[in-house]
């Protein structure tokens, strides 16, 4: 796998927004950062593990998570979420 796929990475230059999908946790789902390079906010959407990872690379791209959001609830998706929002104080939303 090249690290294009590994670390995808969407930016043009006519976007401020900065997006990061790259596998997390023991099952490798997809975790996604979609941040907005001038007001510095970001989302952060399934961490479903590597907390550590996670917060390393918002700091690379100088970005504040101002919500955690998950497409369900499975353990896969969700197992960072804990660590991501007492580092960051970020509210966990899920979607119904």
């Amino acid at each position: 796998m090249t690290q294009q796929s590994n670390n995808q990475q969407q930016n043009s230059p006519q976007s401020n927004f900065i997006i990061r999908t790259f596998p997390v946790g023991p099952l490798q789902c997809n975790c996604s950062i979609i941040g907005d390079s001038v007001s510095g906010k970001a989302l952060v959407i399934d961490p479903g593990g590597d907390a550590d990872k996670i917060l390393a690379l918002l700091k690379e791209l100088n970005l504040k998570v101002v919500a955690i959001i998950h497409t369900h609830a499975h353990l896969d998706h969700i197992l960072a979420s804990g660590e991501i929002k007492k580092a960051t104080g970020a509210p966990i939303l899920l979607q119904d």
